[in-house]
């Protein structure tokens, strides 16, 4: 889609002619559209469960009822994990649910840790000495600081 085409859909969904989106996670933050009351998400097995929780707020903002369908292939095997994260957005669905659905992310994900071997994100691709001299030079250009 275009950029044109994009502020077209936008300018259509606000002004209160477009009621259901079909999107991506382009609406995942910032975006807040009170009168768009349905949401429809594709394949949402590949997403997180904080993902998830994010994309079914675009809803809802207003006093109409809301609708979030949450989509996969059909035929599709789930994994234990996408079962669960799917399970978990289907329970939790009371406002104010966040602390919640992050306890249970942590629960499917488990905590981690820092020092460990298995290790995703920036930690796993620079190893554990680079990403804490990153880190520490990180803070000191936050205080103004030269880095050593």
């Amino acid at each position: 889609m275009s950029e044109e085409e994009l502020l077209d859909v936008w300018r259509r969904l606000i002004e209160g002619e477009i009621d259901v989106l079909v999107c991506t996670t382009l609406i995942e933050t910032g975006v807040d559209v009170p009168n768009c009351n349905t949401l429809i998400i594709e394949n949402a097995d590949c997403m997180g469960l904080a993902q998830l929780h994010q994309l079914r707020g675009r809803v809802g903002r207003t006093n109409r009822r809301a609708y979030a369908y949450f989509t996969f292939r059909r035929g599709k095997v789930l994994s234990e994990i996408a079962t669960k994260r799917l399970d978990a957005i289907r329970e939790f669905t009371r406002f104010g649910s966040g602390f919640r659905i992050a306890m249970k992310d942590l629960e499917i994900r488990g905590a981690g840790s820092v020092l460990g071997q298995s290790q995703s994100g920036h930690l796993a691709s620079v190893g554990y000495d680079m990403y804490i001299k990153l880190l520490n030079e990180a803070i000191l250009k936050q205080q103004g600081k030269a880095p050593e």
